[in-house]
């Protein structure tokens, strides 16, 4: 049972040495450069609560390529457990093909991938897990889809949700069956606009539209990122905390960033510290991500001292 403590802090009976699992797209991002640089949002999430000291179960597919084997030289190098990498026969391992606008990315998420067809996990007792952390792209096919409401139902683990309100891989008719129930939340201020449709321009605009989507949807607790103006973490009694955004030096690209602030939000929550510092250390790392290429870091001094202000 997780419970809101009055200092914002997040505690859970005997859930804070557990580790998450962590459900969702495994893939390679395509740069202009000719780069290829492997993420899929669960699985940089998954990377990067790694890096951070956890032990996360990454639930996903590959294809049987050379891109699959290289998922999994590249788990195994990190020290990340691949027992449930599923491999699908016929199917190619994820890919993006990336553009950029400005420092703007602009994504082409190919089709009919092994991700798409995420069978349940061999999983027989998952008190040993913290939470269930999936987004809302790897609902876009029916066989990960029923995976993941499988996975909902059997494990009543509390879950984090990342919605990607991204045409054409979103349908609003997912919302209930993603969300309902939820312990967090994470979506931007432009998302929850649509799917409230009140506007999201001011923070007293976001406490409306949340308002409103948490009685609609029984959502316990928000994560509003939005921008050049920070995050707004909204939490289930009613109060909130406002999160400045760290300015990257100099900015690469902004690929990932939402994903690590999504990470130590993650990590702060499976061990418990204070929101206000969780919230401050997600925005320093999101701009620290923000200052290399892609989303994610093979270099474990990047992943030391998160929590640590001005580490």
């Amino acid at each position: 049972m997780i419970r809101l403590t009055d200092r914002y802090e997040f505690v859970s009976d005997s859930t804070a040495s557990r580790s998450p699992l962590i459900l969702g797209e495994v893939l390679f991002d395509h740069f202009p450069d000719g780069r290829q640089v492997l993420g899929g949002a669960p699985f940089n999430v998954a990377w990067n609560v790694h890096g951070m000291g956890f032990q996360p179960c990454m639930v996903s597919a590959i294809g049987d390529d050379e891109a699959g084997e290289q998922v999994l030289s590249a788990m195994h190098d990190w020290g990340m457990s691949a027992e449930q990498i599923q491999t699908v026969a016929g199917k190619a391992t994820g890919a993006v093909e990336v553009k950029l606008k400005g420092s703007e990315p602009v994504f082409d998420i190919l089709k009919d991938r092994a991700w798409d067809y995420i069978e349940p996990p061999a999983i027989e007792d998952y008190c040993n897990y913290s939470y269930l952390y999936y987004g809302s792209l790897a609902y876009r096919s029916e066989r990960t889809a029923a995976t993941i409401r499988q996975i909902i139902q059997e494990s009543k683990l509390p879950r984090f949700v990342d919605l990607n309100v991204r045409p054409p891989w979103f349908d609003e008719s997912w919302v209930s069956q993603l969300v309902d129930g939820a312990d967090w939340l994470k979506l931007n201020h432009d998302e929850l606009h649509r799917l409230t449709q009140i506007p999201c321009d001011t923070r007293d605009d976001v406490r409306k539209a949340v308002d409103k989507f948490r009685t609609a949807h029984e959502v316990a607790n928000f994560c509003i990122t939005s921008g050049s103006k920070g995050a707004f973490l909204a939490t289930s009694d009613g109060d909130g905390i406002e999160v400045a955004v760290t300015k990257p030096q100099p900015l690469v690209d902004t690929v990932g960033a939402g994903d690590g602030f999504a990470s130590v939000l993650l990590a702060g929550l499976i061990s418990g510290r204070p929101l206000r510092q969780v919230g401050e250390a997600a925005s320093r790392f999101a701009g620290k991500v923000c200052e290399n290429h892609g989303a994610t870091c093979r270099d474990k001094s990047f992943y030391e001292n998160v929590f640590n202000e001005g580490a």
